[in-house]
């Protein structure tokens, strides 16, 4: 089906056939439509032949009658070639239609009947004005030869009279057929509209350019023509006739096709009416409109609630003014104007009153603290409901801070646990040994074992004391940054290369991507080099065994992009917000040495150089992703 409807072949077909079958059951309808009107479906054919008899016997009475007249009756005399061809046109030999014309006595003036047998009679009737000018009636017997021997509108007749006879409910379900035909192929050329061998889209025509009204309107303008047309035409009820109506509906039929499948084409684009002349129109008011309207916006935000009461009561003063004068000589519609003004005016009054209550009732539940409490201002207006929203916001932002106060004060407790507890290990440890070491005479190895075991601690402690004021100076910008064009793939490579035997001692293999240009930032390479090295530690401490670790250097839309990957060895059971904090390890157990200040002093000294850090976690795969922007 998509094939056939982007086909061309498909298509020019299918508004042929659409032709065709519109033809079909329109010239269907008007065959059924003259057949019911001339008795074609009753179960007999008699009632139809003497229908259609009756109306060529009257056009044959006519004719006889009014050229008797010219003929005979008129001064000035035809000539005898004229009347023989009236003779012969109406002699027996060419025409079933015989007839006694009688004057106003009963006198036969003109006949071509000598008592042929026949098989349809009437009588007509005529009046004539004579020489004198006195009125006369004339009496048209007419008859149809039983024998059909010449060849004329009765033959004629009696031929078609019968095949239609014999053929009318095959032009029933003919017409039928056509019909559901026309709706299937209506509906492919509208699922094709549009659609192109050679394109996915939707491929717009030079119809579907020309703006929807005016093609629409003047295919209804012809639709109106047209229709007229067929009511002139309609009651002839010759073959000519239903040729011609026939032809003039195909014709519009394809005519609304092409609207149809435009329309159809449009559609499927989109915004179909944006197109057109009437949306052109009421787009170019509607901005006219919303000019104005956002002006007084525009004027009404920027004056005070006092002007803006002080407008509201001069528009009500001139309206009463108004109101006043266009009433002046009738008190009783005075009276009734007021009443209903304050009919509106007392309520309006009660409904601001209420919302004043609502804000007063907020601000002394906001005052006294109750910061979970919202104004409602579903049915409030103007700058009650500004004022309400106001109150609720400050609510909200005190509901806020005091969150943040919260979690700064729950912070401040974790850091003074966490800092007591990792200084308070190594100096434990140093107290003991140095106990130990005073209460005992010890060997000298026991004593060299002792002392490894305070430089250890001595220095661990000494480390957190370190990553304790560089945090401190970190996140307070105390730290002096001297910003050089940096050369970033060979500080990153010195980096790995320092952590190259640690890495393999850890059982870790190292992976570096790196462009093969050089790639160029501002940066203090001391303090880059601390970044580097705080993420390498992490990476060698907190990896899985057996892994690899990658560090990737690219450029990015302008940018340098660092990534530092491993796969974690402990469950990452945090998120990356939290890993960012001071004093937060990854290792929960707290299994390995580390202070948890990092990635903080990484971030901070980061972003003291224009940089980006960022954290991402997904399962036990740990990414560090700087960003620096490049210069040449």
């Amino acid at each position: 089906m998509n094939k056939l409807t982007h086909n061309f072949a498909a298509k020019v077909t299918a508004v042929l056939l659409f032709t065709i079958t519109v033809i079909m059951a329109i010239g269907g309808l008007i065959g059924i439509y003259y057949m019911s009107e001339h008795y074609f479906f009753e179960p007999t054919v008699d009632r139809a032949r003497e229908d259609i008899f009756e109306g060529i016997t009257r056009r044959y009475a006519n004719i006889v009658f009014y050229e008797y007249f010219d003929i005979y009756q008129n001064d000035d005399m035809p000539s005898a070639e004229y009347i023989r061809r009236y003779e012969e046109y109406f002699s027996p030999a060419n025409t079933n239609f015989l007839f006694n014309l009688k004057n106003e006595k009963g006198e036969i003036v003109l006949s071509n009947y000598s008592g042929q047998e026949i098989q349809f009679s009437r009588t007509y009737y005529y009046e004539q004005h004579n020489d004198g000018g006195a009125k006369e009636t004339y009496t048209i017997e007419c008859f149809v030869n039983k024998t059909l021997s010449a060849s004329d509108s009765y033959a004629s007749a009696e031929y078609w009279i019968n095949t239609a006879y014999s053929m009318r409910y095959v032009i029933v379900a003919v017409t039928i057929i056509s019909f559901i035909a026309c709706i299937l192929l209506y509906v492919f050329l509208m699922c094709s509209a549009g659609r192109r061998t050679d394109r996915d889209q939707i491929t717009p025509n030079g119809l579907d350019k020309i703006p929807f009204d005016i093609f629409f309107g003047g295919v209804m303008i012809i639709g109106i023509i047209v229709l007229d047309v067929f009511d002139t035409l309609l009651y002839r009820n010759t073959a000519e006739t239903i040729i011609i109506i026939t032809i003039m509906a195909a014709v519009y039929a394809l005519l609304f096709l092409m609207l149809s499948m435009s329309f159809a084409t449009r559609y499927k684009l989109g915004g179909w009416w944006r197109n057109t002349v009437i949306y052109r129109i009421f787009r170019f008011f509607y901005r006219i409109v919303y000019k104005i309207f956002s002006s007084i916006k525009y004027l009404l935000q920027h004056i005070s609630i006092i002007w803006k009461a002080v407008l509201a009561l001069v528009g009500l003063a001139a309206a009463e003014l108004f109101i006043i004068l266009l009433t002046a000589y009738r008190l009783e519609m005075q009276l009734l104007i007021w009443f209903f003004g304050k009919l509106l005016l007392v309520p309006l009054i009660l409904f601001i009153i209420i919302q004043m209550e609502k804000l007063q009732t907020g601000s002394q539940k906001i005052a006294s603290g109750d910061l979970d409490y919202r104004v409602d201002t579903r049915r409030m207006f103007w700058e009650f409901k500004k004022h309400g929203e106001n109150l609720n916001n400050i609510s909200l932002g005190m509901s806020r801070a005091v969150d943040e106060r919260m979690k700064s004060e729950r912070f401040k407790t974790e850091l003074i646990t966490n800092v007591s507890h990792d200084i308070k290990t190594p100096l434990t440890s140093i107290i003991n040994y140095v106990d130990l070491l005073n209460r005992e005479d010890l060997p000298d190895g026991t004593i060299k074992e002792y002392v490894g075991v305070l430089v250890r601690q001595s220095s661990r402690l000494k480390k957190l004391i370190d990553d304790l004021v560089e945090a401190s100076k970190a996140s307070t910008g105390n730290i002096v940054v001297n910003s050089t064009r940096t050369e970033i793939g060979v500080l990153l490579t010195q980096a790995a290369g320092e952590y190259e035997e640690r890495l393999r001692s850890n059982e870790l293999e190292l992976i570096q991507n790196q462009p093969e240009e050089e790639v160029y930032i501002m940066a203090d390479g001391r303090l880059l080099w601390r970044v580097f090295d705080n993420l390498m530690n992490n990476i060698c401490k907190y990896s899985q065994p057996g892994t690899r670790v990658y560090l990737d250097l690219e450029k990015v839309n302008g940018e340098v992009v660092i990534t530092f990957k491993n796969i974690s060895r402990n469950p990452l059971n945090i998120s990356s917000e939290e890993l960012l904090e001071r004093f937060v390890r990854g290792d929960s157990a707290r299994s390995t040495e580390g202070s948890g200040l990092g990635l903080s002093i990484a971030k901070s000294l980061v972003e003291l150089q224009g940089g980006k850090l960022d954290l991402a976690i997904d399962g036990d795969l740990f990414k560090v992703i700087l960003k620096f922007k490049t210069v040449r």
